[in-house]
């Protein structure tokens, strides 16, 4: 099997079956993996930032603007919008014991997406978001499952 394509922070990565898509290091940041189950593709946008400023350039790097560029990068390759299903994954609370008022970015992080992809009638299929543990995430376009690892613990799917 073909190692799979790394996705880094604020960059959105699209390809078909048989390819596998990584994602790693999603502490706050949120993952959202975008499927057609029928053309067996599938992509990803590892996102850092809840909301774009207005003169963002990098449309990957905030969830509320993320969503969208990549569904227009999904759909540019041959994507069915009606057949897209969405899985999240990341959104955690990395330090949630220091004692500094800082908004939980992780939970804006994945509220953000969540808003997105309804506002683009994409149905959200399942996610993995929250907790204090950083995850890594790979995305199988043969099936569309998504096998997360989460530091002291088994991998699971979704």
């Amino acid at each position: 099997m073909n190692e799979p394509v790394l996705v880094g922070i604020a960059q959105i990565v699209v390809a078909k079956a048989p390819e596998r898509i990584c994602c790693m290091g999603l502490g706050s940041c949120v993952a959202v993996f975008l499927y057609d189950p029928m053309g067996r593709i599938g992509g990803v946008v590892h996102a850092l930032l809840p909301r774009a400023p207005r003169d963002a350039k990098v449309r990957g790097k905030y969830a509320d603007t993320a969503v969208k560029a990549l569904l227009d990068e999904m759909i540019s390759k041959g994507a069915r919008r009606d057949q897209l299903r969405a899985k999240l994954v990341g959104g955690a609370q990395m330090f949630p014991n220091l004692n500094i008022k800082v908004a939980d970015i992780g939970k804006e992080n994945v509220e953000e997406a969540k808003k997105a992809l309804k506002g683009l009638g994409i149905r959200l299929a399942a996610e993995d978001t929250h907790g204090t543990r950083g995850r890594s995430a790979t995305f199988d376009l043969e099936n569309g499952r998504v096998s997360i690892s989460t530091a002291f613990s088994d991998s699971h799917f979704i």
